[in-house]
């Protein structure tokens, strides 16, 4: 992969929108649930009213409505209304009488019989509609009363349920402005993984056209490539020799093989080589996908490295390389 090719890294400031958005949606969530509390008790106030004040009237209310009407009571406010017109009654007969006996006219008299009797009746007919009138205004009484109980009844449990609308709508619009933050994070967040991805699969592009060049710049300097090797640019370093050439030897035998198409666009070449599965179960490293570049060269250094020293051990032990001059052999321990 050459210099200046490599993908461009996530803007970091996407995080950071990330985090204030979750932040702000987090804030809101607690502020309406601080409101939702406040209506909560709102609520609960006014049930406490409504059961231990307006409940017991109601019940009372509707107990002299429903018998407002009752036989009893019409006969009561009728014999109160026709006690009301007796004693009217009377009392203007009195009166002319009074009248009658200081005109001269005889109480004997037939004129004063006849005049006495269309009182009585005239009081009987006043008594007695005195006495419906008074069973009617019962019975309409009655009929309001109740109407009236019947609307009580369902005006005053209005408060509670207001203020439970109150404190449901606090939640709905926290909830609400929560999940658009934690919405809007995901959305960043996302956005973020695939720019990383991008760069990745770019990455990866560049690293499947630098393996199946390799055979082709063997003569060529690797410092050309991205892959820095600064001994003050690494950290958390750990003794790695004598682990390479068993990793190498535990390899199945490589095959030959191309891409998919599509895999690494661009890329038809056949190539000889060993799969990221067989390269992490023998070394550890990479991801089972694709193998690293300084991993590879580094592994495959150590084993140069191993398999160098094994022979140079050889050589010592039994002399093999050794040249034993004209017409001698080679000498074996």
């Amino acid at each position: 992969m050459g210099k200046g090719s490599s993908a461009p890294s996530p803007d970091p400031q996407i995080g950071e929108a990330a985090k204030m958005s979750a932040q702000t949606g987090a804030d809101a969530l607690d502020f309406f649930k601080g409101q939702a509390a406040i209506t909560n008790a709102w609520a609960a106030e006014d049930r406490e009213r409504y059961q231990s004040r307006f409940i017991p009237l109601q019940d009372a209310y509707i107990e002299k409505a429903q018998g407002w009407d009752s036989a009893g009571r019409q006969a009561q406010v009728a014999s109160e209304a026709k006690a009301d017109v007796m004693s009217n009654a009377a009392a203007a007969q009195q009166q002319n009488q009074r009248q009658m006996a200081a005109m001269g006219v005889n109480p004997a008299s037939g004129r004063f019989a006849g005049q006495s009797r269309t009182t009585a009746l005239a009081t009987g007919l006043a008594a007695a509609g005195a006495e419906n009138n008074a069973r009617s205004q019962a019975r309409n009484e009655a009929t309001a009363m109740q109407a009236n109980a019947v609307n009580m009844g369902s005006g005053l449990a209005v408060n509670p349920a207001a203020s439970m609308q109150l404190s449901n709508g606090a939640m709905s619009s926290g909830t609400s402005a929560a999940m658009a933050g934690y919405g809007q994070q995901g959305q960043l967040l996302n956005q973020q993984y695939q720019n990383q991805l991008d760069a990745y699969n770019a990455n990866q592009q560049a690293t499947g056209s630098l393996m199946s060049g390799l055979g082709s710049v063997a003569g060529l300097a690797l410092g050309n490539y991205l892959m820095k090797s600064d001994k003050g640019a690494k950290t958390d370093k750990a003794p790695a020799d004598g682990k390479s050439l068993g990793a190498v030897k535990s390899l199945p035998p490589f095959e030959s093989w191309r891409y998919k198409p599509g895999a690494v666009p661009g890329d038809t070449e056949r190539h000889i080589g060993p799969y990221a599965q067989d390269f992490q179960k023998a070394t550890g490293l990479g991801d089972g996908k694709s193998i690293n570049v300084v991993d590879a060269i580094g592994v495959t250094m150590g084993a140069v490295k191993e398999l160098a020293g094994e022979v140079d051990r050889l050589k010592a032990g039994r002399g093999i390389g050794a040249y034993p001059g004209p017409g001698k052999s080679a000498s074996r321990k």
